[in-house]
């Protein structure tokens, strides 16, 4: 690689460009208007001293978490094993450091967040590849952590099957091992939404979900269920490395859950929108895309950081290069594309950007 990975998104995400298909921004301008004076004249409904004082580590709205999960997943879940975490980052750093010492796994391609934190751990990341995946599953030790996300990964915007679904919770029940699966993308479904693994298995499944790609980024808050036999672990992790999470933005988010009786439908609406008509146009152009933010494009030479370079300069176009993400030589000539935060026309326009730019 040329540069590094963060170097580069970090670019990317500081710079202001005219059709930004690269940084995994969410729809801004789709989010709902946060009416901030309205929750802090609201704050002193309860104590000041559970917003601005310490509390425990696991957060103050385990409860509104779980009826969250049950609204939106179906989802029967004990709050005492629910954490408020400071996004869904903080949760695989922590569960990082619970299993340093113990195989850590992902597909490959996979999330970068993962490989990362696990380097600043000093831990090696066993990629499987992404075929045949489930064969390589088997081999994985008792005691291992596996770390996916079942619905429209990160980078490619892949889903698993029902069928890997349940083959994947069977064996890691039966070889004792853990699975982390990263839902942030599970609310962006545009068709008929699959379980999650945590109904599938509870005692094996750590779930993560994130406030950040629908709501505001910025209030760093996440719901994650952890297994009991972990839990402890997790939760001591955590009173040394963040403590626990801002009082204030668990406040908002309560209060904002509560005026939407828990349920992300109505929020959902306008982005779905979106995405479904961003569907159209990927399929113009023979892009396999069905939810999420992520899709991938492959073109008729290599996709490195030098074309990307090229594109954005000469036609004010990100985009990443499959290559940052995995060194598998069949990913060479293909991008990622997040197309979440651009509109259809726009999507129509930049794609046939991007094939005069190749010819």
């Amino acid at each position: 690689m040329q540069k590094s990975r963060n170097d580069f998104l970090n670019e990317l995400a500081s710079k202001k460009i005219k059709y930004n298909l690269g940084a995994g921004v969410p729809p801004l301008d789709l989010y709902p208007n946060l009416n901030l004076e309205k929750y802090f004249a609201g704050f002193n409904i309860i104590s000041n001293q559970d917003l601005i004082g310490y509390h425990h580590t696991t957060g103050l709205i385990q409860k509104a978490a779980s009826i969250f999960l049950e609204v939106n997943e179906g989802l029967t879940v004990d709050s005492d094993n629910i954490v408020i975490s400071n996004g869904v980052q903080e949760a695989i750093t922590l569960t990082i450091s619970l299993f340093r010492n113990s195989t850590l796994a992902c597909l490959d391609p996979s999330y970068p967040g993962f490989e990362d934190a696990a380097a600043t751990f000093g831990c090696k990341v066993k990629k499987l590849k992404n075929v045949n995946w489930i064969k390589q599953i088997e081999k994985l030790p008792e005691g291992s952590l596996f770390y996916l996300s079942s619905d429209f990964s990160n980078p490619e915007g892949y889903s698993i099957s029902i069928e890997d679904r349940n083959k994947l919770v069977e064996i890691a029940e039966k070889n004792k091992f853990f699975i982390f699966d990263d839902a942030t993308y599970r609310p962006f479904n545009l068709d008929v939404s699959f379980p999650s693994l945590l109904s599938l298995n509870s005692d094996y499944v750590i779930h993560a979900v994130s406030f950040s790609k629908f709501l505001a980024p910025g209030l760093r808050t996440a719901f994650i269920y952890i297994p009991q036999s972990l839990k402890s672990g997790f939760v001591r992790s955590k009173s040394n490395i963040s403590l626990n999470n801002s009082g204030i933005t668990q406040f908002i988010i309560k209060r904002w859950l509560e005026e939407n009786n828990y349920s992300l439908k109505k929020q959902l609406n306008a982005i779905k929108q979106r995405l479904i008509a961003n569907r159209e146009i990927t399929r113009k152009f023979n892009i396999s895309y069905n939810g999420g933010f992520f899709c991938t494009i492959a073109l008729d030479k290599d996709a490195d950081y030098t074309f990307c370079e090229k594109l954005l300069e000469n036609e004010k176009i990100a985009v990443i290069p499959m290559e940052l993400f995995t060194q598998e030589k069949r990913y060479k000539n293909q991008l990622r594309l997040c197309i979440a935060n651009i509109d259809a026309e726009k999507l129509d326009l930049v794609l046939n950007k991007i094939i005069k730019f190749i010819a």
